[in-house]
């Protein structure tokens, strides 16, 4: 196993840290504060992963008024939501014993770049990575694909095959398909069967993941 010119991109909702409570906690205020209609529990727990303003479009908001319900909610999450994440287990000892080994690892989120990085503080996890990917809080960089051309021409990678994405979304494997990545999906996120059936690798467990990328390096 050669780990020095390995990279691995870490999505963060739903990868990393269970930010489902606060998500879901911002989004329900917005919608009452809004007096948007609540969709069904089913379409809820589908809120993490792509933009937030892209869901309230697709709830039926026109882009205005999604940017308008962006800012209610990023303002209730910056005062409560963010601080309901919960670490995933195991996971921040993963990192450590994959940068020990000389894995070179970044992040790649679509949650903005002000609250990527104040929820990897908030678990000991910001200083493992070498370089933060996340979404541009001024909304210019936003989707899964953006955020790893952001990520890779940012940090110098070119070979595809030395790097291997991990997420638990469809943005997660066909952002990192569009650059010839590999995706490593998790099944302890927030997404199905049916969008984890397009990954290379399916996992339920830390140990399993390190096992895999092992296996991949």
């Amino acid at each position: 196993m050669t780990t020095l010119s390995k990279t691995l991109l870490f999505d963060l909702d739903g990868t990393l840290v269970d930010s489902f409570p606060g998500i879901r906690t911002s989004f329900l205020h917005t919608l009452h504060e809004k007096n948007w209609e609540i969709p069904t529990e089913e379409r809820i727990n589908q809120v993490p992963g792509p933009p937030m303003e892209w869901t309230f479009q697709d709830l039926g908001m026109t882009a205005d008024q999604a940017q308008d319900a962006l800012r209610t909610y990023l303002d209730h999450y910056g005062q409560v939501g963010w601080d309901l994440s919960e670490a995933f287990p195991g996971m921040r000892d993963l990192l450590l014993r994959l940068k020990d080994q000389g894995f070179r690892l970044c992040t790649a989120t679509s949650k903005g770049e002000f609250f990527a990085e104040k929820v990897l503080r908030k678990f000991d996890m910001f200083d493992l990575f070498e370089f933060l990917g996340a979404a541009s809080d001024n909304g210019n960089r936003r989707s899964k694909s953006a955020v790893i051309k952001h990520v890779l021409d940012n940090v110098g990678l070119e070979n595809p095959a030395d790097i291997l994405m991990i997420g638990d979304r469809s943005h997660d494997i066909e952002g990192s398909a569009e650059f010839g990545i590999d995706c490593v999906a998790v099944t302890w996120g927030y997404g199905n069967a049916s969008e984890w059936s397009a990954a290379k690798y399916t996992v339920s467990t830390a140990e399993e993941l390190e096992r895999i990328i092992h296996d991949w390096a």
